[in-house]
């Protein structure tokens, strides 16, 4: 039977597919989303109108079909959360008003851009506590063996003054294990209430996740746990200690039980990487858990028993990259590589450059990334000496990089953007890092960072690997996204990237 659209619900969705244009109409869309019968039209005419907008940005045409792809996985994730009654009202609410919040006018960002010629940072990472109830191989945090911990007092200033200063609602909280996290009579979950018009990402180990706390998450509203897995069980638990799958599935019924969105956060490495994104686990997480997003990252050789041969080969991904923009494509689930979707944010996000962030540690380190372990500051010492969030700006070690980026392919023409499917300044141009290392002398944050450094077999392994994937992906992106003719222009036409990417 026809479903019959009154005139208000056609004004809806003709607000609704402009969205792109005017993002202002942000809120209007998705208010609509969380009723039906209108939600099927909004999603489809918000989908048109996103790529309408996209297709004739400045972007190359790939770049283009790729950030929007990302944007419309997103979008279609929702509806399928609301769909399935897997996000509560509580919690559809509070991200309708952060996404209001965050894609209209504020006053902060207006200052920062006058006061520092860019846009300022979108978000901070926050790892509050090194305490941790795994000890998982490879893990980026090291080998330390003591829990420290940030002050409450300057975890809640931190994000005070990103909101303050920046105009920014969005805030990543990693670890260690975030909601074991302890200081002056708080948790986590008293900083997401004390916030309540920020919105909160926490990767999680999801071993902790019982009913109660997730009942405290639903009532939060704020608050999405990426909850961490490597593939299947056996790949899970061979990385993650023996029984963390079943708590992990424990986790997912108690969120679901309670209306709270979450996610999967997975790392990709030599061992798991062909397994990650096959259909039986693509269908197990997204559409018989109801994990709503997916975050992948390729394994870094970081932190504890770093390991080059855990790097994923160039090959692999390659690989990588060709499966999850099919996923995205034709099953609609949002997934973020920050290797791979490079192309989706328009390179590397760290040291601060407008809409990316900076990474602070339980000590108050503060690094440009969470994978480049060598802090140029410290919270503590900015706040001894009178200083604020804005101080990070003015660090010549994150200046040099956000120059990099703007040379790289950050705001670039398209004549002139280099390949953003291999946008690492570590791990893809460590000859660009090693130097800056060198020239700044920021400070390692872990025993295995300063041994790094030290270790010649380290250094021209990640120089060669560099290459490597130099030899492998470059030839991709001059193909498929940055082939142009003598005037600068893409010769894959603008069409063809359209129906490729809407087949």
């Amino acid at each position: 039977m026809a479903v019959k659209v009154s005139a208000v619900q056609q004004s809806v969705i003709r607000q609704a597919a402009s969205v792109a244009a005017n993002p202002r109409a942000i809120k209007t869309l998705f208010r609509a989303l969380s009723a039906l019968p209108v939600r099927g039209s909004v999603v489809r005419l918000a989908d048109r109108a996103m790529w309408e907008s996209l297709r004739r940005s400045d972007n190359l045409p790939g770049v283009a079909r790729d950030e929007w792809l990302t944007l419309r996985s997103l979008l279609y994730s929702f509806h399928q959360g609301l769909s399935n009654r897997t996000i509560s009202p509580q919690a559809w609410q509070r991200f309708v008003e952060f996404a209001a919040h965050a894609l209209g006018a504020h006053p902060a960002r207006e200052a920062f851009r006058g006061a520092y010629g860019q846009s300022p940072p979108g978000f901070l990472t926050i790892s509050p506590t090194r305490s941790c109830n795994l000890s998982c191989t490879g893990c980026y945090a090291g080998t330390e063996n003591d829990a420290r911990t940030l002050s409450f007092a300057v975890l809640d200033r931190v994000v005070q003054e990103m909101e303050d200063l920046w105009g920014a609602r969005f805030a990543v909280i990693s670890g260690g294990e975030p909601f074991l996290y302890q200081s002056e009579g708080n948790d986590l979950l008293n900083l997401a209430e004390r916030h309540p018009k920020l919105y909160f990402l926490v990767y999680t180990n999801g071993t902790v996740i019982d009913r109660p706390l997730a009942k405290r998450l639903a009532e939060a509203g704020n608050v999405t746990p990426a909850i961490s897995v490597e593939g299947t069980a056996p790949t899970t638990e061979r990385r993650r200690g023996d029984g963390t799958f079943t708590k992990v599935l424990e986790a997912f019924r108690h969120l679901r039980a309670e209306g709270v969105p979450f996610g999967i956060s997975m790392t990709a490495t030599r061992e798991n990487c062909e397994e990650l994104l096959s259909d039986d686990v693509v269908g197990f997480y997204f559409e018989g858990q109801g994990a709503l997003y997916g975050w992948i990252f390729q394994y870094m050789p970081i932190g504890r028993g770093y390991d080059l041969s855990l790097m994923v080969t160039p090959e692999q991904r390659l690989r990588l990259q060709r499966r999850m923009w099919e996923v995205i494509r034709t099953k609609r689930i949002f997934l973020m590589d920050f290797w791979n979707s490079g192309t989706a944010c328009h390179g590397c996000v760290a040291a601060g450059r407008a809409g990316g962030y900076f990474y602070i540690n339980w000590n108050g380190d503060v690094t440009p990334c969470v994978f480049i372990p060598y802090a140029g500051a410290n919270i503590h010492e900015i706040y001894a000496a009178g200083g604020t969030i804005n101080d990070l700006m003015r660090v010549p070690f994150f200046a040099d990089i956000r120059q990099w980026q703007l040379s790289y392919g950050y705001r670039t023409k398209p004549q002139a953007t280099q390949n953003l499917i291999r946008p690492c300044p570590h791990r893809d141009h460590f000859d660009f890092l090693l130097p800056l290392l060198d020239r700044h002398r920021p400070k390692p944050i872990n025993q295995e960072a300063q041994d790094a450094l030290k270790n010649p077999t380290y250094v021209w392994g990640l120089l060669a690997y560099g290459a490597a994937c130099a030899e492998v992906l470059d030839p991709i992106w001059l193909r498929e996204y940055r082939q142009l003719d003598e005037k600068g222009e893409a010769t894959v036409g603008r069409e063809a990237v359209a129906q490729g990417a809407l087949g």
